[in-house]
C-alpha cells in the first residue's frame, strides 16, 4: 500500500466510532475511503495518505456532537483542524466544491478560514465523494446528482448548490480519471 496504514486506520476507526450511530452516512463514507484506496496509487506516500485519511473526515461534520453553524464542511473542518491537522482540515472545508453552499448559506467567511486547495488531491476527494452513493455503492456523477436532488428536492440549498458547482464537480472528476488513466488505473475504477 502506498499509504501510512497505522494512520489510516486509526482515523478510520475513529471516523466510524463517530458516524456508524448515523447509519446510511457511514456506509457512505466507508465507500469513499475505499474508493480513495483504490486509487491512492495515484500519488505518493503523504498525498496518498491524506486522501484517504480525508476520506474518512470528509462528513464527520454531520456527527451531533461536531455540529456548531450546521454545515457539515465547516464543522467537520473545525474538529479536525482542533485535532492539529490542517491540510486535512482544508481539504474537508472544501471537499466537493463547498464554497458555493457555504456562500448560499453565509458561511463564506467562515470556510475561507481554510485555505482552499487546488491539487491533484482534492480533486481526488472530490471524485471518490462524487462517485460514492448514499448507501456506499459505485454511481456516476450524474447519477450522484439525480440522486441528491431527489433526496433534498429541486428547491433546498443542497441542490442549489449542486447546480452552481456542477462545472467544478465534472472538472474535478474529469481531471481524476486523466490522472488515473495516466496510472494505468482507469481498468479497476468505475
Amino acid at each position: 500500500m502506498a499509504f501510512d496504514l497505522s494512520f489510516v486506520n486509526q482515523v478510520a476507526h475513529c471516523a466510524e466510532q463517530i458516524l456508524a450511530p448515523l447509519g446510511n452516512r457511514w456506509l457512505h463514507v466507508r465507500g469513499v475511503a475505499e474508493r480513495a484506496c483504490q486509487i491512492s496509487r495515484a500519488f505518493d506516500t503523504s498525498d496518498s495518505t491524506d486522501l484517504v485519511v480525508a476520506a474518512y473526515l470528509h462528513d464527520i461534520g454531520y456527527a451531533p456532537a461536531l455540529k456548531n453553524t450546521g454545515f457539515h464542511p465547516l464543522d467537520g473542518a473545525s474538529y479536525v483542524r482542533s485535532l492539529g491537522y490542517e491540510r486535512l482540515a482544508s481539504l474537508v472545508a472544501h471537499h466537493s466544491e463547498a464554497r458555493f453552499e457555504a456562500r448560499l448559506r453565509g458561511l463564506e467567511d467562515a470556510l475561507n478560514a481554510f485555505p482552499r486547495e487546488c491539487s491533484a488531491v482534492a480533486d481526488a476527494l472530490t471524485y471518490c465523494d462524487q462517485t460514492i452513493g448514499p448507501t456506499g455503492n459505485t454511481v456516476s456523477l450524474q447519477e450522484r446528482v439525480v440522486e441528491v436532488f431527489a433526496r433534498y428536492g429541486e428547491e433546498d440549498i443542497v441542490s442549489q448548490a449542486l447546480r452552481q458547482s456542477q462545472p467544478y464537480l465534472s472538472l474535478a472528476v474529469e481531471r481524476t480519471l486523466t490522472r488515473l488513466h495516466a496510472y494505468g488505473l482507469e481498468a479497476t475504477i468505475n
